[in-house]
């Protein structure tokens, strides 16, 4: 981002760098920690010979990352309120807000890639095998530098965020059907079918929840801190029943499970 930043004007580098750290809390929620939590299971699997429910962890974990693609719309509806709470203040003014928060949707596009990116590997790692991921890790970026020129000259500084969702996209997918033809795993077709469904469902819950934040738009003045907070709880809670209503009518367990987990979360830090 750095490197090619360096060609646009000045503050791109800066926008690039803000709206990744905003897309990586997104990322830490959700895939950092589950990453880290699954390793020891699967080294413990694949030293037990257990190939087939290596594959059933891998699944199932890339099927709970991909709640990352709904919560990513949410925040693209909400980015203007997000980046003005989290960085508008001192020189960090409204004109960069402005000039932030249009580049945070295009990162966030390949938000769930990146969090899978945390999982696929370590799968790699448990066969013992960490030159393969190493290597095909070098060899992706180099490939993906076509992506950075097009998206560069077309789009600006947006293009090179797109091009940092679409070279995640494209690295850990290739790594998960190579792994999938390695280890003979025969449930990644259901979920490639689940990410397909959360792709529509996400894109249904965003309709929805840029209808009602354009609703509060006209009630609420979101230049200020106390409205951008105003508007994400509101526009938060909206998503939150809707996600939920999803969850339970379509029998989505990850879903499920996610809000009982968040609200364990939230009693135990009360408590």
């Amino acid at each position: 981002m750095k490197f090619f930043g360096s060609y646009l004007p000045p503050g791109s580098i800066a926008d690039l760098e803000y709206s990744f750290r905003t897309m990586l809390l997104l990322v830490a929620f959700f895939g950092q920690a589950v990453g880290v939590a699954s390793y020891p299971f699967m080294t413990r699997l694949v030293a037990e010979n257990k190939m087939q429910e290596v594959n059933q962890l891998l699944n199932n974990t890339l099927k709970y990352l991909s709640l990352v693609i709904p919560f990513s719309v949410m925040l693209m509806v909400l980015r203007h309120e997000v980046i003005l709470i989290l960085f508008q203040r001192g020189k960090f003014d409204a004109a960069a807000t402005e000039q932030t928060s249009p580049v945070l949707i295009y990162l966030l596009i390949g938000a769930f890639a990146v969090a899978a990116n945390t999982i696929v590997p370590r799968a790699y790692y448990a066969m013992q095998d960490t030159l393969f991921p190493a290597i095909y890790g070098t060899v992706a970026v180099f490939l993906s530098i076509p992506l950075y020129l097009l998206g560069l000259k077309i789009m600006g500084t947006q293009g090179v965020a797109l091009a940092v969702s679409l070279s995640a996209i494209l690295q850990v997918f290739v790594l998960y059907a190579l792994w999938n033809q390695r280890s003979r795993n025969q449930g990644s077709r259901e979920v490639y079918r689940f990410y397909l469904k959360i792709v529509i469902l996400s894109a249904l819950i965003g309709i929805v929840l840029l209808w009602f934040h354009r609703m509060l738009l006209n009630w609420i003045d979101t230049a200020t801190i106390a409205g951008s907070v105003m508007a994400l709880l509101a526009t938060g809670a909206l998503f939150i029943i809707v996600l939920l209503t999803a969850g339970y009518g379509l029998r989505i367990n990850e879903i499920n499970d996610l809000m009982i987990n968040i609200i364990k979360k939230m009693r135990g830090a009360k408590s």
